[in-house]
């Protein structure tokens, strides 16, 4: 259940990430915060330290869920990828190929935009929508998805640019809830089903959902927070489930952590439960030519990493979370926090305190 408690979870004093965590808390008023370092097979540290909601006596545990926002982005890609697997689409059809029928997309400008180009933020797709008019409770959610996407269509622009022009980045929530209405058009199924059914469920991500955790899972789980004026406010807000693809799941950090050992493994072989060939898993993590976007992800480099780092973090302004992973030595850390953006300095703060205080030995490749 939720509330079980265990020796990481008590987020003690006596253990060292703990005491890092709550000094790193405390400094900055945040009601909570989580934070972890694990390989490719195992979590080598997990502590929570903190509150589940602010004016409560309720720690919050590593067994609760936290929101994880654009952290979302990466599992939409690779839902993409396994239908290119399946050969439904390739990463060039374009959204005139997959909505062949619907003439508010095939005679819009954007009709030509395709699969790789939202991917990769490329589409020249604006940040985002109107979201408030997509949120009628009586309306299905791919009705819903497929509104905003008409809503894209009759927007101007000019979305094809001199062939050879350079691709321009422009990150848009908006193009990776058209990537989950292309997912839900091609299967018939919503987006949110096939995540369960293609992603949570083959790796036993008992504990994952969407949208607020304490509007599925009851009340005594973890709240988001503001701070209006000064002071921290617990809430129960998201973003409108329709922007789900861009950025609406919650898990608690071991389910996230199944999921992100995934893309830390040097090749899909290494998860036999997804259907993820070796070809598709090398272009979630490949950004286009001059760009650094890649599935879901942004590659980077850093000094304590030889290869390339995997980088993302979320935030529907209630909470906030952020991961890197070095796949070249199989070492992932993250950290989370129930506050909104705020936190990104402290989460960042842990990160570097992980970096330089807990010890991890190079993973073998051929064990991964």
């Amino acid at each position: 259940c939720w509330g079980t408690c265990c020796a990481m979870a008590l987020g003690q004093s006596t253990d060292p990430l703990a005491a890092a965590l709550e000094e790193i808390r405390t400094k900055h008023n945040l009601p909570g915060m989580i934070a972890g370092q694990f390989d490719t097979q195992k979590i080598h540290h997990l502590q929570s330290v903190g509150f589940r909601r602010w004016g409560s006596k309720d720690p919050l545990l590593v067994s609760h869920p936290m929101h994880l926002g654009s952290c979302t982005k990466s599992m939409t890609a690779t839902l993409v990828a396994m239908a290119v697997d399946e050969g439904l689409l390739d990463w060039q059809t374009r959204l005139a190929d997959v909505f062949q029928n619907d003439q508010k997309v095939t005679g819009s400008p954007w009709a030509n935009v395709t699969v790789e180009q939202l991917l990769h933020h490329t589409s020249g797709a604006p940040a985002n929508p109107p979201w408030s008019q997509f949120t009628d409770p009586k309306v299905p959610i791919r009705t819903h998805r497929k509104n905003v996407l008409h809503w894209w269509m009759q927007q101007p622009g000019n979305p094809e640019p001199p062939a050879d022009a350079k691709p321009k980045f422009l990150y848009s929530n908006l193009g990776y809830m058209t990537l989950g209405a292309v997912l839900e058009e091609l299967r018939n199924q919503t987006w949110e089903e096939q995540m369960q059914t293609r992603l949570f469920e083959p790796l036993g991500m008992r504990r994952a959902g969407f949208g607020i955790p304490s509007k599925s899972l009851g009340q005594q789980v973890p709240w988001g927070h503001i701070r209006p004026g000064g002071l921290l406010v617990a809430v129960e807000n998201d973003n409108p489930p329709a922007l789900g693809p861009a950025g609406t799941v919650y898990a608690n950090m071991e389910d996230w952590i199944r999921y992100l050992q995934v893309h830390l493994r040097s090749k899909a072989s290494s998860t036999p439960t997804l259907k993820l060939s070796e070809k598709s898993f090398k272009y979630l993590h490949q950004p286009l030519e001059g760009q650094q976007y890649a599935g879901g992800w942004i590659v980077l480099g850093r000094s304590w990493s030889e290869g390339p780092i995997y980088h993302h973090n979320g935030s529907n302004t209630y909470w906030y979370c952020v991961v890197f992973l070095a796949p070249h030595e199989g070492r992932g850390i993250f950290a989370a926090s129930n506050f909104g953006l705020e936190s990104a300095g402290p989460c960042d703060q842990a990160l570097q305190w992980m970096l330089k205080n807990l010890p991890f030995d190079p993973i073998d490749p051929s064990s991964r």
